[in-house]
C-alpha cells in the first residue's frame, strides 16, 4: 500500500499518542516484562551459561575466553527472548503497529476526499 507522504509525516509525530493509546498494543507490549520466576529463569539462563561456558572453553588466552563466553551468552539471551516471544498469544507489536497505521491511513483519506469534493 502506497502511502501519502503527508500521511507518513503526520503518523511520525503521532505514533507514539496512538499506540500508547491502544490497550492491545499496551497488552502485547506488557507482556513481555519480567513477571514471575520462569520469566526470570529465562533471563538468568544466557548469564548461568556464560559463568559456567567460560570453564570449559578450551582457550589458553583470558580475553579470549571472555569475548567467546560473551558471545555465547547473548546468543543463549537471544534463544531465550525468541522463547519468550513465542509464548505470547495473538499479533506481535508490530503487527498491531501496522494494522493500526493502516485503519489511520484509511481515516486520513477518507477525509482528504471529503476535502477535496
Amino acid at each position: 500500500m502506497v502511502k501519502d507522504e503527508n500521511f507518513e509525516r503526520w503518523w511520525k509525530e503521532n505514533k507514539s499518542d496512538i499506540l500508547n493509546e491502544d490497550t492491545e498494543y499496551q497488552r502485547v507490549q506488557n507482556s513481555y516484562k519480567i513477571k514471575s520466576g520462569s520469566d526470570l529463569l529465562l533471563f538468568g539462563i544466557p548469564v548461568v551459561s556464560g559463568i559456567v561456558s567460560m570453564q570449559y572453553i578450551p582457550v589458553e588466552s583470558e580475553i579470549l575466553k571472555w569475548i567467546i563466553s560473551a558471545v555465547i551468552t547473548i546468543a543463549v539471551f537471544l534463544v531465550c527472548v525468541w522463547i519468550k516471544s513465542t509464548t505470547i498469544p495473538g499479533e506481535t507489536l508490530s503487527d498491531i503497529e501496522q494494522r493500526l497505521k493502516n485503519k489511520y491511513f484509511e481515516h486520513w483519506k477518507e477525509n482528504e476526499e471529503k476535502l477535496n469534493r
